[in-house]
């Protein structure tokens, strides 16, 4: 029992701890104070997503990837560097706000009632836009796994509107993670269609996102949980590891979304490879596992290569759950692993590229797939203050790899941005945005891909979360 004079201790809160911390003001900007040289060549803006505010009213976040999402924006040019953020501006957040929790999120339940569970048995879903942002003409789109797609003002960071499509497809649950065939000028994206007849379906639309066309659909039965995929030339590369659902039981649920998928032990990981030309679907088998992202697909004579980074099960969702971060030290270290897909045979080749793990990879996508042969990411070690991160350079062919770090800061996806007149893989760098675990400071590294040493950094006075994904834009 307290005497009254011991000093009162309070439990930490996510979002009271790195690397999570968000700035308090909802919208913001700060000028960077620039250390080494910026490289003349690079001028643009890196746009960036993150999850931020894990408290509305009474609502509170019980996964990480739930938190209401903040869009953020470094912007390089001969000048220096300096940064916007901007809360989205969602409908949830609203709801939110006024005591209204009514939208399926990832893991956080939803509180519906039993006559809106009855009147509505399917609930909305999220517009929560917190895990990729992507150019879509002159505009920006912000996304999450859901129908809802946020049309952002790229000066502002401000939410222009929905998306909307002008085919009848009508509203289709889509992935944060589409592909963009640079050859056709198309994105393509997977939905999972959880009625009727359960299935992934594979679409296509053009630059602009006015109509989208069916490609292919892929019924495996139960649903996996589907974060990315494969793209080639040839084929979409669809992955059904075994956690999976069936949607009957998210009817009239009030549950999370992952929280009706269940690892299936004794099943191996099932690929669709469903071609682009007929839409045609041929189905092989993988070890079991669990994937959230792909490194890179390609085609290799009549054999095709998936390369991804591979969990040995799905625990890691629920490692990243906000009460299991505040209590463990959560390793996101998945085994860089290649599945050669064999025109011939229904099991795939399965090989360790690398002992060393990370996650949110990156190549030089102006270098065909049969000739890559380096890959990026971040190796991270979350456990509150004392957490750690790596940005990794692979070498795809040997499996050796070169590290960067700095103590005390926590890096999230590093960005590849190629040297406009490079000719050689690789030349070119990466942006990494960090935050530190000591104090308020968040800092854009920029680290020569080839030889992993920092050219130059940009030190802001703000807290940045740690985010998921984006892109550079170079300025006109």
């Amino acid at each position: 029992m307290a005497d009254g004079n011991a000093p009162m201790t309070s439990r930490p809160t996510i979002e009271s701890t790195p690397p999570f911390r968000a700035p308090a003001e909802r919208r913001g900007a700060r000028d960077a104070q620039i250390e080494g040289e910026l490289p003349a060549w690079l001028r643009g803006t890196l746009y960036r997503t993150a999850p931020a505010r894990f408290a509305a009213g009474d609502w509170r976040a019980e996964h990480w990837f739930d938190a209401l999402g903040m869009l953020f924006a470094f912007d390089v040019d001969e000048r220096g560097a300096s940064v916007r953020w901007r809360d989205v501006e969602s409908a949830h957040a609203s709801e939110l706000q006024r005591g209204r929790n009514e939208r399926a999120m990832f893991a956080t339940p939803m509180r519906r009632g039993a006559l809106g569970r009855l009147s509505a048995p399917v609930p909305k879903v999220t517009d929560n836009a917190n895990v990729n942002i992507v150019p879509r003409g002159s505009s920006l789109v912000a996304l999450t796994e859901s129908e809802h797609q946020l049309v952002i003002d790229p000066a502002t960071l401000a939410v222009r509107h929905e998306h909307a499509w002008r085919d009848k497809l009508g509203a289709m649950m889509g992935l944060a993670h589409p592909e963009f065939d640079r050859e056709k000028r198309r994105w393509v994206d997977v939905s999972s269609q959880l009625s009727g007849r359960p299935a992934l379906v594979v679409i296509e639309h053009d630059d602009e996102g006015r109509e989208r066309t069916v490609v292919g659909r892929w019924s495996p039965g139960r649903i996996p949980y589907v974060h990315s995929f494969g793209l080639t030339r040839r084929s979409v590369l669809l992955i059904a590891h075994p956690f999976s659902t069936n949607p009957l039981t998210m009817l009239f649920s009030e549950r999370g979304f992952i929280e009706h998928f269940h690892w299936q032990n004794g099943e191996q990981t099932r690929i669709g490879v469903l071609s682009r030309e007929d839409g045609s679907v041929r189905e092989v088998r993988a070890p079991a596992g669990f994937v959230f992202h792909v490194i890179d697909a390609f085609d290799d004579g009549d054999d095709t290569v998936l390369d991804v980074l591979l969990y040995p099960d799905a625990s890691i969702v629920a490692k990243l759950r906000t009460e299991t971060l505040l209590r463990e030290v959560v390793a996101i270290t998945p085994t860089p692993t290649r599945w050669r897909i064999h025109a011939d045979r229904d099991e795939v080749t399965s090989t360790a590229l690398s002992r060393e793990g990370f996650e949110f990879a990156q190549v030089d996508r102006a270098v065909d797939g049969r000739d890559r042969t380096r890959a990026w990411g971040t190796a991270l070690s979350l456990d509150g203050p004392r957490s750690r991160s790596a940005v990794i350079a692979l070498d795809l062919r040997s499996g050796a790899h070169t590290r960067y770090e700095r103590e005390g800061v926590v890096y999230g996806e590093p960005v590849f941005v190629r040297r406009p007149d490079a000719h050689e893989e690789g030349d070119g760098v990466l942006l990494a945005v960090g935050s530190r675990c000591d104090s308020e400071r968040s800092v854009l590294t920029i680290l020569d891909a080839r030889r992993m040493q920092p050219v130059a950094e940009a030190w802001v006075d703000v807290a940045l979360p740690l985010g998921f994904h984006g892109g550079f834009a170079r300025a006109r």
